[in-house]
């Protein structure tokens, strides 16, 4: 069941990012409070990313990219560079345009 206060929007990604292709739409709730390993969509210095959270010894964002590259933040999930969109719960391809393994 959806609290209702839950805030859902639709995100088109207009770049490749790791496994997420150009053209994907990702469902992203604000509602659902994130925990480890959740994919976030984020805003980085005014560009959105999806980012893995790790709170696992130290909170911090992992690239989708580069598994070796992290985002350090502290315990508010606001910074000045950083803002944190909301969850993504879904993860939508079009399947006309895709090649699958």
């Amino acid at each position: 069941m959806t609290p209702k206060n839950s805030c859902k929007a639709y995100y088109s990604y207009s770049e490749k990012l790791g496994h997420i292709n150009s053209g994907t739409k990702l469902l992203v709730d604000r509602a659902i409070k994130p925990v480890d390993r959740h994919l976030l969509l984020v805003q980085i210095d005014g560009k959105h990313e999806v980012c893995k959270l790790v709170t696992i010894v130290r909170r911090r964002l992992e690239s989708l990219i580069d598994k070796n590259v992290f985002i350090e933040f502290g315990e508010a999930f606001t910074d000045d560079e950083l803002v944190i969109e909301g969850v993504v719960t879904h993860i939508i391809y079009d399947a006309r345009n895709d090649v699958f393994d």
